[in-house]
């Protein structure tokens, strides 16, 4: 086995480590299988430090001096583990486990790497041509079994809705309890998120509030781009060419999760959601970040109270409408959703978190197909509050978090004028963004105001399980915010904490509704 040292001058350098595994007192060998050509594939522990007990894993070459260097990218190693999932191959273990590779039966006779900028990324990404096709190989750098994406191409490979599986491999310790993916191989999907369309379309709706912003006036008057009226209907004409992708973007949505609950269900009915288990950790959650929002958080405090008031109150609405309703069936579903993951010319998805892979498995029960709608939604509600404050600073010739705090109270205390162009950019933010999730996640892709998963003097559609999933995406997102010192993001957070604690309107029917 391999030294201790070695492992330690390996990794302390990468640049890919997370700060909490570089501070580890040390990295001790776990298990390690030759590959070939110089290669080894090392499991690693991180042992000490406040990522005690993580399991890193960590391909590497050996020069002839038996120095480390990180293999992950490598031609060598890309090609090695193309050529084994094409073959099907099976390699034992320094400990008595192995490492399975497994494939569709391609047979990759011709592999080769292409150039690839892929930006930062916590995992290994490398392109390849294999037989003509550019793949993917995607090598993860944290290894458990939370790591599902692999299995979950292998189950969903030819539905359409996902890139093309070519193979993977995971490490299956002594005993063979469990398998651990360490990698895989799928047909890369040229082309980008839906928040690229999206972003073009907003800026270039700045330019048409130009208007309303030279003339903006004193708080409650008639204000720019028309008022309220003519504000929603420039909105709505502006966001027309989209209107079609955002309709299939929404229909591909559907597909995907009635696909899912055919293949990875296997005609199973579906479980019960556990509402009153998730209400009480979101109730946990809440009261953990209540006291320590006390604590100072960067943040206005009459904001920070006003948002966890609503919260509370919003925690005991839901308690009320489950006690006077039935059970609600669970789903599974995409599990961590972002704009990024949702490609637009043709619609695909990546980067699949499924909380669970089947009926029996760790997680299955607790997901919902509004989970992804719910994640969807409050991505909107980031990327537009994001841009308004960008959009807002810039007029004002300020920086942009000043803008986003002040967007918190309406801009109390700011002079007149500076007030107004705070508030109609954010209100053009907030109307562009109620259009777009009318149009992207409910059924008839209405897109009137009334569509929000969330706004100011809206509510979630009344749907109990999509409020509480709504909860507790914030409520993640807001304690991570808290815990990473981000008073910016955590802003946007508290901004639409504020509108929950309210009764419910007529309800909506969602894309996804089971």
């Amino acid at each position: 086995m391999t030294s201790d040292t070695q492992l330690h001058e390996l990794l302390r350098g990468a640049a890919w480590l997370p700060e909490d595994v570089r501070r580890a007192d040390r990295y001790a060998p776990v298990d390690e299988v030759p590959l070939g050509s110089g290669t080894t594939l090392f499991l690693v522990a991180v042992m000490g430090g406040p990522a005690h007990g993580r399991l890193l894993f960590a391909p590497a070459h050996a020069d002839p001096a038996g120095r480390l260097t990180d293999a992950q990218g490598s031609e060598v190693f890309d090609l090695a583990c193309v050529r084994l999932m094409a073959a099907g191959g099976r390699i034992p273990t320094a400990r008595g486990g192995h490492v399975e590779f497994r494939g569709d039966g391609t047979e990759a006779r011709a592999v080769s790497s292409l150039p690839f900028a892929h930006g930062w990324s916590s995992n290994s990404l490398s392109l390849l041509d294999i037989d003509g096709r550019p793949h993917l190989h995607k090598a993860y750098r944290t290894l458990g079994t939370e790591v599902r994406e692999p299995e979950l191409l292998r189950l969903m490979n030819g539905s359409g809705h996902t890139p093309r599986w070519f193979g993977d491999y995971g490490y299956v310790p002594p005993g063979g309890t469990g398998r651990l993916a360490l990698g895989v191989v799928y047909t890369y999907t040229p082309g980008s998120g839906i928040d690229t369309p999206l972003r073009a379309n907003l800026r270039a709706l700045w330019p048409r509030l130009a208007g309303g912003v030279a003339g903006a006036r004193e708080p409650g008057g008639a204000g720019g781009a028309g008022g309220p009226e003519g504000l929603e209907e420039l909105v709505r004409e502006h966001l027309a060419p989209l209107a079609g992708p955002l309709g299939t973007a929404r229909s591909f949505l559907g597909g995907f999760h009635e696909e899912l609950r055919t293949r990875l269900g296997r005609g199973t009915p579906p479980p019960d959601y556990p509402v009153e288990r998730a209400l009480r950790a979101a109730d946990e959650r809440y009261r953990a970040l209540a006291e320590r929002a006390r604590g100072g958080a960067g943040l206005p405090p009459a904001a920070v109270e006003k948002a966890f008031g609503s919260l509370a109150s919003e925690i005991e609405l839901l308690r009320t409408a489950f006690d006077t309703t039935g059970t609600y069936p669970a789903g599974p579903c995409h599990g961590d959703l972002h704009l990024s993951h949702l490609l637009w010319d043709p619609p695909r998805l990546i980067d699949i978190s499924t909380p669970g892979t089947g009926p029996g498995e760790p997680g299955w029960d607790e997901q919902s197909p509004l989970q992804d709608l719910v994640a969807l939604g409050r991505a909107l509600e980031y990327f537009s509050a994001d841009e308004a404050a960008y959009e807002s600073a810039r007029l004002l010739g300020v920086d942009a978090t000043e803008t986003m705090l002040a967007s918190l109270d309406g801009g109390v205390g700011m002079p007149p004028r500076e007030r107004s162009v705070l508030l109609l950019v954010f209100e053009a933010a907030d109307r562009w963004r109620r259009r777009v999730a009318g149009l992207l996640l409910t059924r008839d892709g209405a897109g009137g105001s009334g569509a929000a998963l969330a706004d100011h003097g809206q509510r979630l559609p009344d749907e109990p399980l999509c409020r509480l999933l709504y909860l507790r995406r914030l409520l993640h997102e807001l304690d991570y915010n808290f815990a990473h010192a981000r008073p910016y993001h955590a802003a946007i957070d508290l901004r639409h904490a504020m509108a929950l604690g309210l009764p419910s309107p007529l309800p909506l029917t969602l894309t996804t509704r089971t």
